[in-house]
């Protein structure tokens, strides 16, 4: 999947969820930031790379269920929803008034990872 179409379809995920805070998209392997867009000023690497380390880390589990598919990060101000694939690490994050929208952001970057 190209980095115009991941953007594409990011941006228009952005534009559907009105409390979604910020969307990236990651290189699975290493966590290089393929294309991010938050509201605010945040380190999208940084973020990138924790959540790529958070799939890994749980791929290692030894649960003998297959690889983690996507996780709610539930936290102190907000919410980060984590859907991996093959490839890439989509991450949406939201504030604490998108709790409500965590169903739908989560089914959208699932549709995403699958193109």
């Amino acid at each position: 999947m190209s980095k115009d179409v991941i953007e594409k379809k990011l941006a228009q995920l952005m534009d559907t969820v009105p409390e979604c805070e910020g969307l990236i998209a990651a290189d699975i392997k290493d966590g290089k930031v393929i294309v991010g867009q938050t509201i605010t000023e945040m380190d999208h690497a940084k973020i990138a790379k924790a959540c790529v380390s958070i799939i890994k880390d749980s791929n290692t589990l030894g649960l003998d269920k297959g690889t983690l598919k996507h996780i709610t990060i539930e936290l102190e101000e907000g919410y980060a929803v984590l859907v991996g694939s093959d490839k890439i690490v989509l991450i949406a994050l939201a504030g604490v008034d998108g709790q409500a929208s965590l169903g739908l952001l989560k089914r959208n970057l699932i549709s995403i990872s699958n193109l």
